[in-house]
């Protein structure tokens, strides 16, 4: 009984951990793009830009801190699928090097405060 117990205390730390670093992502892209974090996490429908930045964060915890698709999901809120989507469409306006350099510096950032190195 008091296993299960602790395994649920180690769950509910890990999703509070999760969503203090997918938090973290979302202020980085909010100091980088001028998108108010507030706005990113919204339920209701979004601009363009709010949906865009959105994405870069969503993008950002996969990427740089490893995480696979469902927990960016729990992290944000969202459903994997979201997620996903969000991801591929962010790896499509790598093409440009403008938003190739604005994810490579978010990146150093978030790695540099979560002492996390970026996933290869």
């Amino acid at each position: 009984m008091f296993e299960h117990d602790e395994i649920l205390d180690q769950r509910i730390e890990q999703a509070r951990a999760d969503r203090a670093r997918a938090l973290l992502a979302l202020q980085a892209v909010a100091s980088e793009t001028g998108v108010p974090a507030a706005s990113m996490q919204s339920r209701g429908r979004v601009g363009r830009e709010v949906r865009r930045a959105r994405c870069l964060a969503f993008y950002l915890c996969h990427t740089e801190y490893g995480w696979p698709l469902y927990r960016v999901g729990a992290a944000f809120g969202r459903d994997r699928t979201t997620i996903g989507i969000a991801c591929r469409e962010v790896e499509d306006m790598r093409d440009d090097p403008g938003v190739d350099r604005l994810l490579e510096r978010i990146g150093r950032g978030l790695a540099a405060i979560t002492g996390m190195a970026a996933a290869a």
